[in-house]
């Protein structure tokens, strides 16, 4: 007989040995267990310190009074006042004269254009960092969005992410510097759009 069929066989037997084996254990445990015996709590004793309050007291001076500030009073005008001395007019004049804004430059589309093979960078060009950033401490990183015509020179740019804008206008002249050869489409020179980062570090 096997030990699995065996197992099977005497599975009550084992059942009873186990279960009177448990209560033998148990009951030794009851029998030998030491009494609880609860302890009273004593709180502590808390002391109290009594200190007696001085008998002059020192009082702080008064603090200096403040003159409450003149109001502005009308002034009638004056018949002995001299024309010349009237306030001169401000620079902007009138606001209607002023001449318009210049248009905004057009912005660059995200048309798609297609390539089989990508504009490989031939010369890179390290943004000057501003010296205002530089003294105020400005570090971040810029990405711009730059169009590559069929002779790999960068023909427009445009600012895609930035962490800060006094950044901007260093990476947009770097990026324009910057010489590609152009993709090709079928053996085709092709214009394409790509993006180029750079990082603004002090310690570099």
């Amino acid at each position: 007989m096997t030990a699995n069929a065996t197992l099977k066989a005497r599975h009550t037997e084992f059942l009873c040995i186990g279960l009177f084996t448990a209560m033998i254990i148990h009951a030794l445990a009851f029998a030998f267990w030491p009494e609880y015996v609860p302890k009273i709590y004593k709180p502590r004793q808390a002391f109290m310190e009594m200190v007696p309050p001085p008998d002059v007291f020192e009082i702080p001076p008064r603090p200096p009074e403040v003159k409450p500030p003149e109001r502005p009073m009308e002034i009638a005008p004056s018949d002995d006042a001299d024309e010349d001395d009237t306030i001169a007019p401000n620079l902007f004049g009138n606001i209607s004269d002023m001449p318009p804004l210049p248009p905004p430059p057009p912005p660059i589309t995200h048309d798609f254009i297609a390539f089989d093979q990508a504009p490989r960078l031939v010369t890179a060009v390290k943004p000057e960092y501003p010296d205002i950033a530089r003294k105020a401490g400005v570090e971040g990183r810029v990405v711009v969005w730059v169009i590559i015509d069929e002779e790999g020179r960068v023909i427009s740019a445009e600012i895609a992410a930035s962490d800060a804008p006094i950044l901007n206008q260093a990476s947009l002249d770097a990026a324009y510097k910057h010489k590609f050869e152009p993709a090709y489409q079928r053996e085709v020179p092709v214009k394409a759009k790509i993006s180029l980062r750079f990082r603004f570090v002090l310690n570099d």
